[in-house]
């Protein structure tokens, strides 16, 4: 049975987030926000790995396709995690002051950088997420027959996403690769998740195939970080270098460092080692490590986009997390409970 405590604690940092939204409603959206986000990766890199599977076909999915289907459950979570940043699009973006306040840079984006258009966009995400994470949770027959366009949407719908709700917070700033880095990120963070669960419940074999993919995604990310970086910063366009300058000040660089070496070097030295890969333990120890370095890079991702952001208000950050996270957990654990009684 789930541990009781679990929604226990969610509802009470649930509580202590709306008390905080009553005292500063600002800073309650930005928190919100950055959990949202964060918890919102698990479902989107567990329904990749599924469509994955059903065009690839392979022992390593058919033994663990279980538990993505319980991370896929949690996207009508997502789904209702985002409504409360959806009243608060003003207090979020720049953008939605007055033309005449704006630069000529945002000014020539408002067709796109609109507020019923990004909630047009917002619904068709969700629609065609919560359509995917359906038929791949129930109609697993239909899996490898929408597998292949399933894919292309879901790449399609998340570079948007990703520029709507991370790149457009600071909407001087462009980037052709940033919703490719972001799909990378979110997908090896989703399949940390997944790969933590299973290292336990699965063979040596499953989880060696199973920890080179998630590598792979992981190299991929850094690809495209790096192509991201180079190219802005060798061209030295102001708009987009600064940017990572916003990243760079204060406590926010040691935070950038942090989260690099947690989500990607210390988890690919692991996984340098076949033996390493192998073992349950040593699995968890990356994943583990791995989802603190995104958790980590998303407050680094999101926060400094806001220049008021004061050290005071960051304690609404984990109770948001925790608050998000607790129906995350609850759901996730129902649905392999579920299973494991079916299985019996």
């Amino acid at each position: 049975m789930t541990r009781p405590l679990v929604p226990i604690i969610g509802l009470v940092a649930l509580v202590i987030c709306l008390v905080g939204a009553l005292y500063d409603w600002t800073a309650f959206l930005r928190s919100w926000l950055v959990a949202s986000l964060t918890w919102g990766a698990l479902p989107l890199g567990a329904a990749a790995v599924l469509m994955t599977f059903a065009m690839t076909g392979g022992a390593w999915g058919q033994a663990s396709q279980g538990v993505w289907r319980a991370l896929t459950f949690t996207m009508p979570l997502f789904a209702l995690a985002m409504l409360p940043v959806l009243f608060g699009v003003d207090e979020l973006f720049s953008w939605t002051r007055p033309p005449s306040e704006l630069p000529e840079v945002v000014r020539r984006k408002l067709l796109y950088l609109n507020e019923p258009f990004l909630l047009v966009r917002w619904i068709v995400y969700f629609v065609v997420w919560l359509g995917l994470a359906w038929l791949l949770a129930f109609k697993s027959r239909l899996a490898r027959s929408i597998a292949a366009p399933g894919l292309i949407l879901w790449v399609f719908t998340l570079t948007f996403f990703s520029t709507d709700w991370y790149m457009s917070l600071e909407p001087e700033f462009y980037s052709d690769v940033f919703g490719l880095e972001r799909i990378c990120a979110m997908a090896a963070s989703g399949m940390a998740l997944g790969l933590w669960i299973l290292a336990p419940r699965v063979t040596p074999a499953v989880r060696k195939d199973i920890a080179n993919i998630w590598l792979a995604v992981l190299l991929s990310w850094a690809f495209m970080g790096f192509s991201q970086l180079i190219v802005i910063w060798s061209g030295n366009i102001p708009d987009e270098i600064i940017w990572y300058i916003h990243r760079a000040e204060g406590n926010w660089q040691w935070i950038g460092r942090m989260s690099f070496v947690l989500f990607l070097l210390i988890p690919f030295a692991i996984l340098l080692s076949t033996s390493a890969k192998q073992s349950p333990g040593w699995l968890r120890i990356a994943t583990g490590i791995c989802l603190v370095g995104y958790v980590l890079q998303t407050q680094w991702m999101v926060l400094p986009a806001f220049e008021e952001w004061r050290a005071t208000q960051s304690w609404l950050v984990p109770a948001a997390l925790v608050a998000i996270g607790g129906g995350f957990v609850w759901v996730i654990g129902r649905s392999l409970e579920h299973q494991e009684a079916r299985n019996e």
